[in-house]
């Protein structure tokens, strides 16, 4: 008998509704089989993460493998964001993708300073797009070895 595995969840906090639409094109050309759940602002990441208001029910909010995380957000940016989750021992473990459009060398830093895995400058174009995520999700979800979502829980 072979085990069903659930396809990843990959929580995406970004407020922009063309930037949504462009990662769901993205991981569709790398044909990527990914349950992508997305947020718009640091509240509703924190309310997705610990499954609070709009998001209680498990069901229909499952445990991410990954997350995407826009630092310019209304209401709690993802700066603040991250602080959270690192301060927190229940979902620490959670790998965190930093999402922006600045390749300042001072922002690159910050991120990496205040616990995020890694940092990705929104690519200009979709084939540059499709590389970056390509790449993120071969290390990430593929050669990376994580944590189960089920086998934590916030």
């Amino acid at each position: 008998m072979t085990d069903t595995i659930a396809s990843p969840t990959i929580l995406v906090a970004e407020d922009h509704d063309y930037d949504k639409l462009i990662l769901k094109e993205v991981f569709s050309r790398v044909g990527i089989d990914a349950d992508l759940r997305f947020v718009s602002n640091g509240e509703q990441t924190l309310d997705y993460i610990y499954r609070r208001n709009l998001y209680s029910d498990p069901a229909s909010s499952p445990a991410p493998s990954l997350i995407l995380l826009d630092l310019n957000m209304p209401r709690l940016d993802g700066r603040k964001v991250i602080r959270i989750l690192r301060g927190d021992e229940s979902v620490r473990h959670l790998p965190v993708i930093a999402l922006s459009t600045s390749e300042s060398p001072k922002h690159i830093a910050e991120a990496y300073s205040i616990g995020f895995n890694a940092y990705l400058v929104k690519p200009a174009s979709i084939p540059a797009y499709v590389a970056a995520i390509r790449s993120l999700w071969q290390f990430w979800i593929e050669t990376a070895s994580l944590p189960r979502p089920d086998t934590l829980s916030p």
